[in-house]
């Protein structure tokens, strides 16, 4: 997750599987635009429109789309941006809903902000059913919390919790099992047709209806957004205008390698992200909670503070059953054993989120109740379920995406054919991950789609093998010669978190807004990066001098 990077690709050089030929034979239609739903965000604009199915078989039918714009403020308009936020299920309507002001104010006023829900999700079809409420889903994921099950486990590092860990193997490959057949008897092909590429093909069919036939698809991903943009490039190299793609996922791996090859990437980092937060931390005693435990405190006591508090979970839990409804209705006073070493330490994991996350976490509430054996009195902030563009709709607690499992479906419908693997070996995977990356790196466990791939009983109908949360090597490998070349340009972001929002950066911004007006960054003529921004600020203050190393 640290250091970060966004690289700006404006041609491809992959070759193709399927040639992007096949065209939608209704005429692009102006879409009606009016108030968005909710009615709660000034100025943004909603509307919906048609695309087929099945690109690649228009007899199938239609499915709608929901889309939202932040219109230019200056008349002339001066461009446009498409966004897209990850998840992959995030709503891209919600999200402009919240931050378009943000997004406008980066490229300027004059550029029109514009997303739509993907395939699947929010208010776009097709319309995908997995759990039907609260109680359902917690009845399934809880089979995986309390004692004897995958939740007593701690950080790997020991032979005991390793034998622990991999007796769970059973257990686990039956939920993800059944995950992949109850996905398919309730929605049956119905899952062939929210692929990536299918969701190319609707953005470039956005930008026909919104902007004119064959005008440049001006793009904006975050991480699997990144994987979109890729896509975008290999698929309709014509159309490729300016694209910007932030906090990258591996496209060659995500498009040729089974999930479980690659299980420990998101991993590769975090122990560099953690170090990052610990020393913002020290720097600014007074403004970071956790410092506040140990006069003086280094970021190493600071790092020491939280591993203890970790192991204290670890040997402390009683087996209670953590879950989304749970983490948010306890009354409190809520018992400190109730933690488990997974509860925690995925709570710690969200310092690696960059700045907006560090407010999420009280150390000190954990800590303080341990040490003394009682009850904390405030229900964790730490529990962050809810993403800003993940809202309940048909459930009390549960977001829907959740509810649904969309992501899944998405990530793992593009992936290769299972070849064998197992889930004894995805398990072996995160054990070598926690022991050669970071004893955090099973906490990120609830967070991969991929690990339900090699189980998944539905495959996209169109997928893009070509030679195509997201560490700075994977920007570093799809900006080199390798890939785009001098046909793209490499930004390091020396930061920690998910994508360069995580902290203001002038210096990026300066990049975008030049890059977007033709100005793009001088090259370096390496596989190095073009240009190395820096953070302004964090939550607690000026970023520490030790950021800023080479």
């Amino acid at each position: 997750m640290a250091p970060l990077a966004t690289f700006f690709a404006l041609l491809p050089l992959f070759k193709l599987i399927h040639a992007a030929t096949v065209s939608y034979d209704g005429r692009p239609t102006d879409l009606t635009w009016g108030p968005c739903a909710d009615g709660r965000t000034e100025g943004v604009e909603c509307a919906t429109a048609q695309v087929p199915l099945d690109w690649l078989d228009l007899s199938k039918g239609t499915i709608t789309l929901s889309v939202i714009r932040l219109p230019a403020k200056t008349s002339p308009r001066e461009g446009y941006m498409f966004y897209n936020f990850g998840g992959p299920a995030v709503s891209g309507v919600t999200t402009v809903e919240m931050t378009g002001a943000n997004l406008q104010a980066q490229l300027g006023a004059g550029y029109d902000i514009v997303s739509w829900d993907v395939r699947g999700v929010g208010g776009s079809g097709p319309t995908l059913k997995l759990f039907t409420g609260d109680d359902d889903y917690i009845a399934f994921w809880n089979r995986l919390q309390g004692h004897g099950t995958i939740a007593d486990r701690g950080n790997l590092t020991q032979r005991a919790d390793v034998d622990f860990f991999m007796s769970q193997v059973p257990a686990f490959d039956n939920l993800t099992s059944s995950l992949g057949d109850m996905m398919l008897a309730k929605n049956g092909d119905t899952l062939k047709y929210v692929g990536t590429c299918a969701t190319v093909r609707d953005l470039v069919y956005l930008v026909d209806t919104m902007y004119g036939k064959g005008a440049d698809v001006n793009y904006f991903g975050t991480s699997y957004g990144t994987v979109l943009g890729t896509y975008l490039t290999q698929m309709f190299p014509n159309r490729v205008g300016k694209v910007i793609l932030d906090g990258v996922f591996d496209p060659y791996k995500h498009s040729n390698l089974p999930p479980i090859a690659w299980i420990d990437t998101d991993s590769q980092t975090l122990d560099v992200a953690m170090k990052m937060w610990a020393e913002a931390c020290a720097a600014y005693p007074e403004s970071c909670p956790t410092a506040s435990l140990k006069a003086n405190a280094t970021s190493a006591d600071i790092l020491n503070i939280v591993n203890k508090m970790l192991d204290t979970a670890y040997r402390n839990y009683d087996g209670f059953a953590w879950n989304i409804v749970s983490s948010i209705t306890i009354p409190n006073p809520v018992v400190a054993s109730h933690w488990s070493w997974e509860y925690l330490a995925q709570q710690v994991t969200f310092f690696a989120y960059g700045g907006e996350a560090w407010d999420w976490v009280d150390i000190p509430q954990f800590v303080n109740a341990q040490n003394n054996n009682t009850h904390s009195t405030i229900i964790p902030r730490s529990n962050p379920v809810f993403h800003r563009a993940m809202r309940p709709s048909y459930s009390n607690y549960v977001p829907t995406d959740f509810l649904d499992h969309v992501s899944i479906a998405i990530y793992c419908g593009d992936t290769v054919d299972p070849k064998g693997e197992t889930t004894k070996d995805l398990f072996k995977g995160l054990v070598r991950a926690s022991q050669s990356h970071s004893t955090l790196a099973a906490a990120l466990m609830g967070t991969y789609q991929r690990l339900h791939c090699h189980r998944w009983k539905a495959r996209a109908v169109e997928r893009l093998p070509g030679d195509p949360i997201t560490p700075f090597s994977s920007s570093k490998r799809l900006a080199s010669a390798e890939f785009f070349g001098n046909k793209a340009r490499l930004v390091k972001f020396k930061a920690l978190g998910h994508g360069t929002s995580s902290f203001p950066s002038r210096c990026i911004d300066n990049v975008v807004q030049k890059f977007i007006r033709g100005q793009p960054p001088k090259d370096a003529k390496n596989d190095e990066a073009d240009v190395v921004c820096t953070v302004d600020s964090t939550p607690y203050g000026p970023p520490p001098a030790t950021w800023n190393k080479p």
